[in-house]
């Protein structure tokens, strides 16, 4: 049987996903270690604008945290196993893994934009948009271009 030459797009796709998969274990992490030390940062040394961020991170609370650590570990996840099955191009770790992905990304983004304070970004601006760019542009590609390739 002969093996089939797998696509250069559909490689440079694997590896933004494991890029992104590393920026989302950094996220993890960095939120992490912040929540531990919000309670404990000074205030009397800020403006206006820095302190009313510390406070609405402060009011975030138990379920935002767990909110942000769910998502980005599933995010995390979900980018690194599309991201292997664009390499074997597999049809379940490829093109349904990176649909759920983007699906998962798409409304972590809008959540997010609805569910966060303006002084911690949330509502519709620029972030919100570079969230949205990656998984619409995975959802276009995994469904036109390279849905011939992700069948094994």
């Amino acid at each position: 049987m002969q093996e089939r030459e797998r696509p250069g797009g559909l490689t440079a796709l694997a590896v933004i996903n494991f890029v992104f998969a590393g920026f989302s274990v950094l996220s993890l992490l960095g939120t992490a270690a912040f929540f531990t030390l919000v309670d404990n940062i000074p205030t009397d040394q800020m403006d206006a604008a820095q302190r009313a961020q510390i406070e609405a991170l402060q009011n975030l609370g138990t379920g935002a945290l767990v909110f942000i650590f769910a998502i980005n570990l599933l995010s995390g996840l979900l980018l690194l196993l599309s991201g292997i099955g664009y390499l074997k191009q597999q049809k379940v770790l490829g093109w349904m893994v990176g649909n759920a992905y983007a699906v998962v990304s798409i409304v972590s983004s809008v959540v997010s934009a609805m569910m966060f304070a303006r002084e911690l970004g949330g509502g519709f601006n620029i972030m919100t948009i570079v969230g949205l760019v990656y998984p619409i542009l995975t959802l276009v590609l995994i469904n036109t271009t390279f849905k011939e390739d992700l069948t094994n």
